[in-house]
């Protein structure tokens, strides 16, 4: 019988030699022993793919190391954070740090990174010295005080932003980075200290923002939140880029948003489907499958709810989400009633005295009419078999109403089991 070989391939996209056990090509093997701790030179396009021309307009030195990182120019796999940090000589901890945590507010780091990876200026939000990256200790003056200027702003504000931007940024781009951070940070508000005074120029004259009288900073409708991140992520989805649907889990407005989008578009659809399924973190396949279960197509809806299904991490992450959300409990709480560990013990702030019980039924029973997410219902079911009882018969009744409705075989098949007692 003939021995299947399966292929292999260098970083660069080269297929290897069956005999090459070292996982680079010849050229890149010969690079690595010419300059090992010097990142290659890049062509001028690769700085204008999306995800990683989106990171040096965030202004955060991290995002770009890691975009820059796992820019698809480096072929399957990415260049790893230990020979990255090898470059500006750090440990592969302490640029994982800098890539997660918030953005460097010290200029010798940023310039020294600017440097490391060979940015062009034109690329850059800070000045760089004219002797960046030569020997010698002599620097421009005029550019470290300017330089150290945007540090003290970094400082204050927690974001990097030269004091030209107020020029160099639209209305449009402001108003996008006040949506993103609201999201980011799960609020309806920002204060005042947590805005760069060019964002707050641009805030102040826009017909949608307001300020409260404590001086915080708020859409007059928390909707536009979701609608502009919406818009935002399914940008990076249309270009085939998964780094914003993999930092952060999406909530159901936005979900709801991105999924009209993705309903007229085959490839956007085709990369979701992919990263549902094969997504290096539980995030990104969350959230793919979120999107897809919402567009609308009971096909779609298949396909997402055997994917949470069939993937451990991915089933908590999605079943603690419409805990949170349906019964409207905090993101610990709802993580353990999706579990299975707490139920008559964890209770809503519009709950029962008695705790979850009835009011839990009634809750999740009423989502089953959800029939804008086939993966909520799903889970809805999963979820009351938690709780329902041989003498709830308005939950039986309810799942019976939903038997007739749904469009989705394996909904189908969970309210099927959910009746027979069993957890789907």
């Amino acid at each position: 019988m003939t021995a299947t070989y399966e292929a292999r391939y260098c970083r660069c996209g080269a297929r290897l030699a069956r005999d090459n056990t070292t996982g680079r090509c010849s050229p890149c093997s010969a690079y690595s022993r010419r300059r090992p701790d010097v990142a290659p030179e890049m062509p001028a396009d690769f700085w204008d793919e999306f995800v990683l021309s989106e990171a040096l307009q965030s202004r955060h030195m991290g995002r770009v190391i890691r975009a820059w990182r796992t820019h698809p120019h480096h072929g399957r796999h990415p260049i790893s954070q230990e020979l990255a940090a090898s470059w500006v000589g750090m440990s592969q901890a302490q640029l994982s740090r800098i890539e997660n945590g918030p953005p460097i507010a010290h200029l010798d780091r940023l310039v020294q990174w600017a440097a490391a990876l060979r940015i062009p200026a034109n690329r850059l939000w800070f000045t760089m010295p004219d002797n960046a990256g030569e020997p010698g200790e002599k620097e421009d003056k005029v550019n470290r005080r300017k330089l150290f200027a945007s540090a003290a702003v970094t400082a204050a504000s927690g974001f990097l932003y030269h004091q030209s931007t107020p020029e160099l940024i639209g209305d449009r781009e402001a108003v996008e980075w006040f949506a993103w951070h609201l999201w980011q940070h799960r609020k309806d508000e920002l204060d005042l200290t947590h805005i760069p005074r060019s964002i707050v120029l641009r805030l102040d004259r826009h017909p949608h923002v307001m300020q409260t009288p404590d001086g915080a900073y708020r859409f007059t409708d928390p909707a536009l939140t979701d609608v502009l991140v919406a818009h935002r992520v399914f940008g990076d989805i249309a270009q085939g880029g998964g780094h914003l649907l993999a930092t952060a889990q999406t909530s159901h407005a936005t979900d709801l948003t991105i999924s009209a989008l993705a309903a007229d578009d085959e490839a956007a659809r085709r990369g979701l489907t992919a990263w549902m399924r094969g997504g290096a973190t539980a995030v990104l396949r969350v959230n793919s499958a979120g999107i897809l279960a919402k567009v609308g197509s009971s096909e779609l809806g298949d396909a997402a709810i055997c994917a949470i299904r069939s993937d451990q991490d991915a089933r908590h992450l999605y079943l603690t989400a419409v805990a949170s959300r349906v019964l409207d409990l905090p993101w610990g709480q709802a993580a353990h009633f999706a579990a299975g560990t707490e139920k008559e013990a964890v209770s809503g702030p519009h709950s029962p005295s008695g705790g979850m019980g009835e009011w839990a039924s009634r809750c999740l029973t009423a989502e089953l009419a959800n029939t804008r997410d086939a993966a909520a219902r799903w889970c809805s079911a999963v979820l009351l078999a938690n709780c329902l009882n041989d003498e709830d018969a308005r939950s039986r009744s309810a799942l019976m109403a939903a038997v007739e409705r749904e469009t989705c075989r394996e909904n189908l098949r969970a309210y099927a089991a959910v009746l027979a007692g069993i957890t789907p």
